[in-house]
C-alpha cells in the first residue's frame, strides 16, 4: 500500500510505502510519485516514510530506481527517509544504493516530524 502526495505550500513530496508491494503496485506508486512531483517547483524535498515497508522483489524494485532518476532530473533537492527499528536494513541499503546510482544520497530520520524539522532547520548542501 502507498500514499503519495505533494505539498505545494512546503514544496515537498511525501511518500509513505507500507507492507510488501508487488511489481504492478510499485509501478503505480512510481508513476504517482512522478505525477505528484510535477506539481512542485525545482528544489523540492522528499520525505519518504519506509518504516512499514517490506523488501520488494527485484522486479518490484526496478521502478524505484527509475523514479529516483526522474526526481533528480526534475530538480529534487533533499530526501529524508523515515526508518525505525523495524525497518529492514535491506530496504534502507537498497534505497540508498539506487539513489547513489542516480546521483544523490538520502538522509535518515526516525519519524516524519523529525524529517520535517530536518528539512526546515538544516541546510545540508550536497544531499
Amino acid at each position: 500500500m502507498y500514499d503519495i502526495r505533494a505539498d505545494t505550500s512546503q514544496n515537498r513530496l511525501y511518500l509513505d510505502i507500507t507492507g510488501r508491494v508487488d511489481a504492478e503496485e510499485m509501478q503505480e506508486a512510481a508513476d504517482k510519485t512522478i505525477s505528484e512531483a510535477e506539481k512542485l517547483n525545482s528544489g523540492f524535498d522528499i520525505i519518504n516514510d519506509l518504516s512499514g515497508f517490506r523488501p520488494p522483489s527485484p522486479e518490484a524494485a526496478k521502478p524505484i530506481k527509475v523514479a529516483q532518476g526522474k526526481l533528480k532530473e526534475m530538480g529534487m533537492s533533499r530526501t529524508v527517509r523515515v526508518v525505525d527499528d523495524d525497518t529492514s536494513q535491506v530496504v534502507v541499503n537498497a534505497f540508498e544504493r539506487r539513489s547513489k546510482d542516480v546521483g544523490y544520497s538520502g538522509e535518515q530520520a526516525e519519524s516524519v516530524d523529525e524529517a520535517e524539522r530536518m528539512l526546515d532547520e538544516e541546510d545540508a548542501s550536497g544531499f
